[in-house]
């Protein structure tokens, strides 16, 4: 291996579309025979899994890890090392084994701080009696401390400095406006220049034109960095503004706050439907110290007072003053246009189409300008790079002095447990966010998505808020500040040893006018105007009948129930079909081992073999492919189909493999049934009759689950440019036709449709009809991603509803063989 380039394997932190962490992480563990603790850490970002590995080994060892569900990333070997990152698990634990008494107390005092909290008016008028009393209310929810933190001299010079390094990148695009400005107006004053000298030609006249057009083009390449904010308009629901008569109690706390504090005043307040708590200042807003905020409902519903004034001491304090809000504004908001530049240009956006859309007259400049603008997307990469390179200590004395605020709201002894739950916030609009986003896909939302984003993180399990815990090891995005505080800044701010300004615990939600309706107007704001507002447990849980079904699949199936339909027929051998029940439970828990290594080996080949059709299909198309990368043996038509033919053959006979395994499974059900009386037998009986209707819908699961990866795959891999738009638009027909012909299956079936099978469908996956594929980048990856969740979302459901048929015939089953005290099939570990 002498000269050949070594790489390794890094988690991207992040798991793969339709997984669960905790599911992923269960799989790792039985993957790779580790314990649950260590297989955490290949959730963690930058962990390196692997290092030293062969370009062959790499494709291998990814596409195990994909086939888990971990998003990994590939690096030359030796670029990154696990003793940073261990260091910092280190001191997570160390903090956790502390913070139980720390938790603990903090109730304790809470409880005896809520029952001292006068009530306050949130009807409350200004400029009237009452307005003083709940002043006087509000007001003894602060101690008298000094609030602001200290800043040092050295802060203020690194700070001052800060907004050099911070003006050079914006100075360059300002610097080359200015040039093409100068250079057009010189242009055309050398046509007058030579009118009047008499030295004017029609040469002369066509090289000033030129060179005017080609100004034009440069200066228009430039525009979106100037327009990053219409970008990022477009890319979220606009918030809704929250006047004084819709929560003046509200306003007033903030004015408390804001004069206690010393922190710029709120001069316009707007609500959001997420849990974000953020400022988002004008030059001149920061220069009148009047900053606009925007309080996210989740946020509100999700957390106490103090905690939520937290979080809005911290949004305002990076703005506190002229010098520091001057930095911050630099700091972020350069990172920020540089981002969304950099995403309007891989995205075909430009001066002539802001929206995407481009008249007729216009697409021949549109394509001059779309090629120029991704010429200069390497360019515009290595500028953010060079912003973020030239402001991190200034980003992180920033984010730490923001960090130093909420401190001060909430106590430096409270900002661990602070944290956490700040970080347990975020994972919950997170999961609210896909929730409503796969709903869409069916036409309908959350009625409330504040309180879905509270409720979700009520009940986090314990072992996703372990797992969020650890996840506090990654040093956070100092250019990011929704992001939550890592172990690192956690440490920093306990060190201040501040004491609370805000000694009592009290509820915002009672200083809106109306806090339910303003939830229900902000959740239908984000949505589409079409969709249906459905009861938020329906699409946050799981149906009572489902977790049933679930429990009695791993008792029966040990854990490893099959991927899709039990084959109802008997064992082709006619030893195994002489065998008794205790005996073909014996045989079954002798093959338990091996049936799991062939489902492991099953779904790497399935997934091997969509990433294979997708790179036939670009060879096919003439596109050019590294055939490694798409576990093909050449780039010819002829070498990309031998090789799907191969995996295919690889596949069946695993397949085979494992059908005999369940067919012993339904001799256990027939040797079950025969036990029973005959009274017994019938209800059973007919529920197998039933079962077999889901036989014919195999095929068309196979191929949806086929074409759902296909689309991952084509979003993560593709550019999705023109030149890939027939191959797009082949998979994307393709897909559509087997979800309607899927729909139409279950519709026919007389059993399906009595079992409520094409009612579930239409309400998990909404319309089988589609449109169009769009031509703008960003809506055709938008389209891709939502065909890829209605393909998923589609097996998913028939196999749900599958077992939950299925469950309503083994648990008679399991009860009957606890009669007959046969010896179960025992659980192993997975």
């Amino acid at each position: 291996m002498s000269g050949q380039q070594m790489f390794q394997i890094v988690s991207a932190g992040k798991t793969l579309r339709a997984k669960s962490s905790a599911q992923v992480l269960q799989d790792a563990a039985a993957a790779f025979s580790v314990p649950l603790p260590q297989a955490r850490r290949l959730l963690v970002r930058g962990w390196v899994i692997k290092d030293q590995l062969s370009s062959k080994q790499v494709l291998e060892y990814r596409a195990r890890l994909q086939q888990v569900g971990v998003r990994v990333e590939v690096h030359p070997a030796g670029k990154f090392d696990n003793r940073a990152l261990l260091a910092k698990l280190q001191f997570a634990e160390k903090r956790c084994e502390q913070k139980p008494k720390t938790d603990t107390d903090n109730r304790t005092e809470k409880k005896a701080q809520v029952a001292r909290l006068p009530p306050i008016a949130a009807g409350t008028k200004p400029a009237t009696a009452a307005n003083s009393k709940a002043r006087t209310q509000l007001e003894s929810l602060f101690g008298d401390l000094p609030a602001a933190p200290g800043e040092s001299s050295a802060d203020r010079a690194q700070l001052a400095l800060g907004t050099l390094l911070a003006a050079l990148v914006p100075g360059v695009f300002v610097l080359f406006a200015a040039l093409c400005v100068y250079s057009a107006a010189r242009a055309l004053w050398q046509i007058p220049q030579a009118l009047i000298a008499g030295e004017l030609s029609a040469f002369g006249l066509m090289g000033s034109l030129l060179s005017l057009g080609l100004i034009a083009l440069a200066a228009l390449l430039l525009w979106p960095f100037f327009a990053a904010g219409r970008f990022a308009a477009e890319s979220e629901a606009a918030p809704l503004p929250l006047s004084r008569d819709g929560a003046p109690a509200l306003h007033l706390l903030l004015r408390v706050l804001t004069e206690k504090t010393g922190l710029p005043q709120v001069s316009h307040l707007s609500v959001s439907a997420g849990a974000e708590v953020v400022a988002e200042p004008a030059p001149g807003d920061i220069k009148a110290q009047q900053l606009p905020l925007r309080l996210g409902l989740g946020a509100v519903r999700a957390l106490s007072g103090n905690e939520l004034l937290a979080l809005v001491a911290r949004a305002l304090g990076g703005y506190k003053g002229k010098l520091r809000g001057t930095t911050a504004w630099l700091v972020r908001d350069i990172a920020r246009r540089l981002q969304w530049m950099q995403w309007a240009l891989e995205n075909e956006r430009s001066a002539v189409s802001p929206g995407g859309q481009v008249a007729p007259p216009l697409k021949p400049l549109h394509r001059v300008l779309t090629l120029g603008g991704r010429a200069a997307i390497p360019l515009v990469d290595k500028l953010h790079d060079l912003h973020r390179s030239l402001t991190g200590p200034t980003a992180r004395l920033l984010e730490r002095q923001g960090d130093a605020w909420a401190a001060q709201v909430i106590g430096s002894e409270a900002f661990a447990s602070f944290a956490d739950k700040w970080h347990q916030l975020v994972h919950a609009e997170l999961v609210v966010a896909e929730v409503n986003r796969e709903a869409s896909l069916a036409g309908q939302r959350l009625t409330n998505y504040p309180d879905a984003i509270a409720w979700t993180l009520r009940n986090l399990d314990r072992e996703t808020r372990s797992n969020i815990e650890l996840a506090m090891a990654q040093a956070s995005d100092s250019w990011d500040w929704t992001q939550a505080a890592d172990n690192e800044r956690v440490a920093w701010a306990e060190e201040l040893s501040l004491a609370p300004l805000v000694q009592q615990d009290f509820s915002v939600q009672k200083l809106f006018a109306d806090f339910g309706a303003l939830c229900s107007s902000v959740s239908a704001a984000i949505a589409a105007e079409d969709s249906r507002a459905v009861d938020n447990i329906r699409l946050l849980c799981a149906s009572k009948e489902s977790d049933q079904a679930r429990q009695v699949m791993a008792e029966y199936f040990n854990q490893l129930p099959p991927r899709r339909f039990l084959p109802l027929e008997l064992p082709a051998n006619g030893e195994l079909q002489a065998m008794g029940l205790q005996q073909a439970i014996d045989w079954l828990r002798g093959k338990l081992v091996e049936l799991r290594e062939q489902e492991r080996r099953l779904e790497e080949l399935q997934l091997r073999e969509a990433t294979m059709q997708l790179g036939a299909a670009l060879v096919r198309a003439q596109v050019k492919i590294e055939p490694e990368a798409f576990f093909l043996s050449g780039s010819t038509p002829a070498a990309a189909d031998k090789s799907l033919r191969d995996n295919r053959a690889r596949r069946e006979e695993l397949e085979r493999q494992q059908r005999e395994i369940f067919n012993v499974f339904y001799l256990r059900i027939i040797r079950t049934l025969e036990s029973m009386p005959t009274a017994e037998q019938r209800d059973p009986q007919s529920r197998l009759e039933q079962l077999s209707a889901y036989r014919p819908l195999a095929a068309r699961l196979e191929k949806l689950d086929a074409y759902g990866d296909i689309f991952g795959l084509m979003i993560d891999r593709l550019s999705l440019d023109g030149s890939q738009r027939e191959l797009l638009q082949k998979f994307y027909a393709l897909a559509a036709g087997e979800l309607r012909a899927l729909c139409e299956a279950a519709g026919n079936s007389a059993a399906l449709c009595e079992s409520g099978m094409p009612q579930m469908l239409e309400e998990r996956i909404g319309a089988s009809r589609l449109p169009e594929l769009p031509a703008d980048r960003q809506r055709l990856r938008d389209a891709l991603q939502a065909l890829e969740l209605k393909c998923k979302n589609a097996g998913a459901t028939v196999c749900e509803h599958y077992r939950i048929q299925l469950a309503q015939l083994l648990q008679p089953c399991l009860e009957r063989e606890l009669a007959l005290k046969v010896k179960p099939l025992r659980l192993i570990r997975m």
